[in-house]
């Protein structure tokens, strides 16, 4: 048991010790300033930070907050709305998918027939032009087969000299 109390009175008087030296800090620091020419300061964290002005005014603040209640008495108002009151009135579907009429389907499914039949009957009908010759790939720059390639010159390049380098010179300190 008292062990603890002194270590409960060794920690206090260490308490006390570090406040005293903390003052004796924070005086030294306010002559500081006052030989620079500076005025003492508080603490950086409270003068970094200037006052805040309200953006709008109470009267301001006011009118928006009525605005806002009315929106959502509104929407609360269309959530309550009974349900035979919406399936009455079909509105235009949310913007989700779109759906096919039977009569649209038979029109498009029509329609393809038709472009597949044309397709298919002037594929069935001989072409009236030749088809022009294919090429084979790579015909421009070669020479025909039976004749014989041209010799091509080539540069004499002299090979670079080889960059000698220096071994690093030792500096020297001097004490």
């Amino acid at each position: 048991m008292s062990s603890s109390i002194s270590d409960v009175e060794i920690l206090q008087a260490a308490l006390v010790g570090l406040q005293h030296r903390a003052s004796a800090i924070d005086g030294k620091i306010a002559e500081i300033r006052a030989r620079i020419g500076g005025s003492p300061r508080i603490s950086t964290a409270e003068s970094s930070r200037p006052a805040r002005k309200p953006a709008f005014s109470a009267a301001t603040r006011r009118r928006m907050a009525a605005a806002q209640r009315k929106r959502w008495a509104e929407h609360r108002k269309d959530e309550k709305e009974p349900v035979s009151a919406q399936k009455a009135a079909p509105s235009k579907p949310a913007a989700g998918k779109r759906k096919l009429s039977p009569a649209g389907k038979k029109r498009i499914a029509e329609a393809n027939k038709k472009r597949w039949a044309a397709f298919r009957a002037a594929k069935a009908t001989p072409a009236k032009k030749a088809a022009p010759a294919r090429k084979t790939a790579h015909t421009k720059n070669r020479p025909a087969a039976n004749q014989p390639r041209k010799p091509v010159a080539r540069k004499n390049i002299a090979p670079q000299a080889t960059r000698t380098v220096a071994p690093p010179v030792e500096q020297t300190t001097t004490a």
